[in-house]
C-alpha cells in the first residue's frame, strides 16, 4: 500500500479511483466491512482503491484542546488498512483552511486528483464546512461531477450497532470483552516503556510502566489479563500479562493514573521499548489494601487468574 502524506492536490491522476474517506479510530468491524467493499469494488473493475484520512483529527484542530479518546495510534491504523487490501491511503493535513473548503471544493480535489468513480460514505457521514457534505448532498455533486456515491448502512453485530463510540462507552467502564466484541480483536493500548518508582520489583512483580505517545481511550482503572507484544511495529513477540490500570492506593494519595503490566514468561529490560496490550478481560477492580503482605498475595492470586483466563486463547 502506498501512504502519501500530502494534499492531494500534488497527486498525479492514475487508475479510476474507488474511495472511502473516515477517521477508522479501532479499524472495528464497521471499517473493516467498509474497507473489503471498496477494495473489492476497485479489484472488480481492475481500478485502484484508496482511503483518506484527515489528520490530525478534525475536532482536536477545531477545538484546540478538545481530545476524543483515539482507539487506535495511526501506525495501528495504516497497518489495518494496508491488511485489508487497499492501494492507498491519503493522510490529509486537516487545517483550518480546509475546514472552510465547501463540499463541491472538496469533491472536485478527488475527482481531478484521484480520477474518483465511486465514493463509499456512511449513513451519518458529513464533509465540507459546516459538515454540510451530508450524502445526499454528495450523491447530487456525484451526479454534477461524474462519480457514484454508495452510502453504507450502520453495521451490527450480535445486536449492537458497531461504532467507535460505543465502544469507548463499554472501555470507560472497563468491559473489554463487549468492546472486543464490537472490535472483532481485543482493545490495545500502545507506547513507551519508562521508568516508574521500582515498587513492582522490590514486592516480586517487576512491572513495565507504559507512557502513551497518543491521547488513547484507556479502559477502566482495573487489573486486566491481558497480552504484551513487544516491537509490536516490527518482529513482535506476545507474553502473558496482568495489567494494571489506577492511581495505586495502597501506596499513593493522588490522582496520577498509571499503566503497569508484569509479563508472566519475561525478566529482562524493557525500558524505552515499544509495548503493545491487547486487553482480553477485567479480573477484579482496583482495591486499597490494609498492608503490602495482603497486596502482594492478592497480586499472586490475580496471576493466577489471568494465567486461567488466558489459557484459551491464543496468542496475539
Amino acid at each position: 500500500m502506498e501512504v502519501f502524506r500530502r494534499d492531494p492536490e500534488s497527486l498525479a491522476p492514475g487508475r479510476p479511483t474507488v474511495l472511502t474517506i473516515g477517521k477508522f479510530d479501532g479499524i472495528h468491524r464497521g471499517h473493516r466491512h467498509v474497507l473489503d467493499a471498496v477494495a473489492a469494488r476497485a479489484r472488480a473493475h481492475d481500478w485502484q482503491s484508496a482511503v483518506i484520512i484527515l489528520w490530525p483529527p478534525p475536532p482536536e484542530v477545531l477545538r484546540p484542546g478538545a481530545q476524543i479518546p483515539r482507539l487506535s495510534t495511526l501506525a495501528e491504523r495504516e497497518a489495518a488498512i494496508a491488511a485489508s487490501g487497499i492501494d492507498l491511503l491519503v493522510l490529509w493535513p486537516f487545517t483550518l483552511e480546509l475546514s472552510r473548503l465547501s463540499p463541491r471544493d472538496f469533491m472536485q480535489v478527488l475527482r481531478d486528483r484521484l480520477d474518483l468513480r465511486v465514493l463509499v460514505v456512511g449513513s451519518d457521514f458529513a464533509l465540507g464546512h459546516r459538515r454540510s457534505g451530508t450524502p445526499d448532498v454528495l450523491q447530487a455533486l456525484g451526479r454534477e461531477l461524474g462519480f457514484d456515491v454508495e452510502v453504507s448502512p450502520p453495521y451490527v453485530h450480535e445486536g449492537q450497532v458497531v461504532s467507535s463510540s460505543r465502544i469507548r462507552e463499554h472501555l470507560s467502564t472497563g468491559d473489554v470483552t463487549q468492546a472486543a466484541r464490537l472490535l472483532g480483536r481485543w482493545p490495545t493500548l500502545t507506547g513507551t516503556v519508562v521508568r516508574g518508582a521500582g515498587r513492582g520489583r522490590n514486592l516480586g512483580f517487576p512491572t513495565a510502566n507504559l507512557h502513551l505517545a497518543e491521547p488513547l481511550a484507556v479502559p477502566a482503572h482495573g487489573i486486566y489479563a491481558t497480552y504484551a507484544t513487544l516491537a509490536p511495529e516490527g518482529n513482535a513477540t506476545a507474553h502473558p500479562a496482568v495489567t494494571s490500570i489506577g492511581v495505586r492506593p495502597t501506596f499513593d494519595d493522588s490522582d496520577e493514573q498509571s499503566i503497569e503490566t508484569f509479563l508472566l514468561d519475561f525478566d529482562a529490560d524493557l525500558y524505552d521499548q515499544s509495548l503493545r496490550l491487547h486487553f482480553v478481560e477485567k479480573l477484579r477492580d482496583e482495591l486499597k489494601f490494609a498492608s503490602v503482605e495482603a497486596l502482594i498475595a492478592q497480586m499472586k492470586q490475580d496471576v493466577e487468574n489471568a494465567l486461567v483466563t488466558l489459557a484459551p486463547y491464543a496468542l496475539p
